[in-house]
């Protein structure tokens, strides 16, 4: 019996054995299963990760590559715009106008095609455009055309076509203009490689040949086809192969290959062109988005060492250390992936802020143009209606200077990013300064109905050292705001007080306070940023680009301050900007009662008197000839006399008598002989008036550089188009009245509002 009980166990034993090393095989087995199938599902992740990373930088590329030749076209139809009479008086003239465009646009090569199908370049009329691919759509009427390897040209360029209206030349139409340039120039100028050089994109034809070769295979024999490339020197990985390649070009597909070459393996995407019968190809290392998975692959492999070994030792041991390291996986999994979504969030977040910011700006840029012309419209209508013509010009006005303030804010915040703003150090007035803000905004306050005061703390100096221009574009943009989000009934306040003073220095806080609508905790950052408003609720509500508050912040950085903000949404908002500035030597101290209210009162338009005096206008557009003659001219008894180009300008000064010309109004960009040009030969002249003539600059330029320019050339003022009449009546009174060339600084500031 008991051997027998002996004998069971033993056996029992041995199944139990059996059962722990089959149940030991078949957890190995699992184990070994799954981990296959995490490995399976790794490399899918990795295969999609790598799609995903080379599309959207195609994406990018192909973006930054379509507004380059978007830029391009628009170059050559601003040239082809620029043409005039002269130009087209005979064939020389034409090539002598082509010869200039080439070289300022950077153009290999550049004609004219006229409706026979003829070109006119630099080397005269050819038939030859007949071999120009796309020369029947064309002259059919097609606009923005690109083709390559034109066999008419002496080298591989890439040659742009549009349609311009048509232009008489010789008893035949011009209908379009063609340019050449060469396909190195796209990867100089389009970005067509990476800051870190292992990102590569190239261009190609639909049958593979380069158009832009910029490629791993760049270290290999300089060839002229990718396919060609692919077969000589590549081995892909399994499930590529180059006739893919060649059936998705065909086809007009994108797709993704994985390859090796000389010891590289590489990952390449590929995607059509839109608009052109071209590829984007672009290039990067395998490990560039693979590192992530092999550290996993490599854990994986250790843990499964691992867990088999132990399930021969105790199952459930390994049960746990599998299930443990299974979690561990698939977190890591899990991070890897969020962290590829938070990466392609931020990149569809600047998009789409990009992308609100335009929409936003042709909304904005729209609304006063429509207001432009409607009125002009409803004038036109009513022109026996003084009144209601009266109306209309009053909302042009108020809708011509809110698409001004638009252009600004863009052009201050271009000059910011690209760092161009250079601050002054001259000394202000503060409390004339003050004043001036007190009579805009109050009439502003009185016309909405807000309680709007100006508050000083203490005895501050009047005359301060520190680039008066930018505080001023701060505090209205502070201003403005608080206006904006500030309803009927409400409260402005601007306070200035002193913070430090020490060594010539002082430290003044300017702080704006306001009942409107408060901002949300959550945003308080949010709204510095440039093209970035609260919410999408504002932006209808109340427009504007999003560029105030960013423009703020930069200029208090530039100037060596902060701004700071405090709000209650629901109550209200205060924004603080500290700024230093410097003091001169026994200066006058203002001292003001606290809340000092503006007068309530409409200003009246000043009249100006300049009878007697003689004013030449040099200005080659027509339109604005007759407009600046009828504002400066009308109603102040000037003389006018009136130059369509710089050469004539300077006639008229050489033939007039001396002092005869009390004023000069130069326009810059003039056929023939430009402002610059003009003004230079006027002070060069040997006559005692050539020197001491005031002479204003009248231009479209509108940065600092422009204004350095025309003073270097002998203007005494720069006056920035559209022309603010009022400014540019008060800055010609400053000159005609004070008649002395040590007036100029006053007539600029004035020009400036400053």
């Amino acid at each position: 019996m008991q051997m027998s009980e002996g004998h069971d166990k033993k056996i029992s034993h041995r199944r139990f054995l059996a059962v722990l090393i089959l149940a030991a095989i078949l957890v190995c087995l699992l184990v070994y299963w799954l981990i296959s199938q995490a490995a399976a599902l790794t490399s899918d992740f990795t295969k999609n990760m790598n799609t995903i990373y080379l599309r959207e930088m195609t994406n990018l590329t192909q973006a930054n590559f379509k507004a380059g030749i978007s830029l391009r076209y628009s170059g050559l139809k601003a040239v082809a715009e620029s043409v005039n009479d002269e130009d087209l008086e005979s064939l020389a003239a034409l090539e002598r106008f082509i010869t200039d465009a080439e070289r300022n646009n950077d153009f290999e090569f550049m004609a004219f095609v006229d409706e026979e199908g003829f070109y006119y370049s630099r080397d005269g009329r050819r038939p030859a455009a007949s071999k120009l691919s796309f020369l029947a759509e064309l002259l059919g009427g097609g606009d923005e055309l690109i083709s390559y390897n034109e066999t008419f040209l002496d080298s591989n360029m890439i040659v742009l076509g549009t349609q311009v209206a048509p232009m008489n030349f010789e008893g035949t139409d011009i209908i379009a203009v063609i340019a050449g340039f060469t396909a190195d120039s796209i990867g100089q100028n389009l970005f067509l490689s990476s800051a870190d050089g292992q990102t590569n994109a190239s261009i190609v034809t639909g049958d593979g040949s380069f158009i832009v070769y910029n490629t791993f295979f760049s270290d290999f024999p300089r060839g002229s086809n990718i396919i060609s490339k692919f077969r000589e020197y590549a081995a892909f990985d399994e499930g590529f192969s180059v006739e893919q390649i060649e059936e998705d070009f065909r086809n007009g597909d994108s797709g993704m290959v994985i390859f090796e070459a000389a010891g590289a393996h590489m990952c390449m995407y590929y995607a059509p062109i839109e608009g052109t019968a071209w590829y984007m190809l672009m290039e990067v290392p395998y490990e560039v988005v693979d590192e992530l998975t092999e550290e996993l692959s490599s854990r994986l492999n250790g843990n499964a060492i691992t867990m088999m070994a132990c399930v021969m030792l105790l199952i459930l041991f390994v049960f746990c250390i599998y299930l443990m390291n299974l979690r561990s996986h698939s977190k890591q999994l899990e991070d890897a992936r969020e962290s590829a979504e938070r990466a392609q969030r931020a990149a569809e977040q600047a998009s789409q802020a990009k992308s609100e910011f335009l929409s936003r700006m042709s909304h904005e840029i729209r609304t006063p143009m429509n207001g432009i012309i409607g009125m002009t419209e409803i004038a036109r209508k009513h022109t026996d209606d003084p009144d209601k013509v009266s109306d209309c010009l009053r909302k042009v006005s108020l809708s011509s200077k809110h698409l001004m303030a638009l252009i600004n804010d863009v052009l201050d915040m271009s000059k910011i990013e690209s760092g161009k703003i250079q601050l002054k150090n001259e000394l202000f007035n503060l409390r004339f300064f003050l004043e001036n803000l007190e009579n805009i905004y109050g009439i502003q306050a009185q016309e909405k109905e807000i309680d709007f005061k100006v508050s000083l703390y203490g005895r501050i100096d009047e005359f301060i050292g520190g680039d008066s221009l930018r505080l001023n574009q701060i505090l209205t943009n502070l201003l403005s705001n608080a206006f904006k989000f500030t309803p009927k009934g409400g409260r402005i306040v601007l306070s200035v007080s002193e913070l430090k003073h020490e060594d010539g220095h002082i430290l003044l806080r300017f702080a704006v306070r306001d009942t409107g609508m408060g901002i949300k905790e959550e945003n308080l950052e949010k709204i510095f940023e440039a093209f970035e408003q609260e919410n999408a609720e504002i932006t209808h509500k109340f427009g504007g680009t999003g560029l105030g508050l960013s423009i703020v912040r930069r200029f208090s950085e530039l100037m060596g301050g902060g701004v700071t903000v405090r709000s209650e949404y629901g109550k209200g908002s205060e924004f603080e900007v500290d700024l230093p500035f410097s003091v001169a030597d026994n200066a006058r101290m203002i001292d003001w009662k606290t809340d000092r209210t503006p007068a309530q009162r409409t200003p009246e338009p000043k009249t100006y008197d300049f009878a007697g005096k003689h004013i030449l206008l040099a200005e080659d557009n027509e339109l604005n000839r007759e407009i600046a003659v009828e504002l400066l001219g009308t109603g102040t008894g000037a003389v006018i006399d009136e130059a369509e180009d710089g050469e004539k300008a300077v006639a008229l000064f050489a033939g007039s008598e001396v002092n005869y010309y009390d004023l000069i109004l130069m326009d810059i960009q003039m056929p023939k002989m430009d402002g610059f040009e003009a003004t230079r030969r006027i002070r060069a002249m040997e006559r005692p008036d050539a020197a001491a003539v005031p002479i204003f600059a009248m231009t479209a330029n509108a940065f600092a550089e422009d204004e350095g320019r025309s003073l270097q050339a002998g203007m005494n003022a720069h006056l920035s188009k559209p022309l603010e009449i009022s400014a540019v009546l008060a800055a010609m009174n400053a000159i005609l009245h004070h008649g002395k060339p040590g007036e100029q600084e006053m007539a600029s500031r004035i020009v400036k509002g400053e």
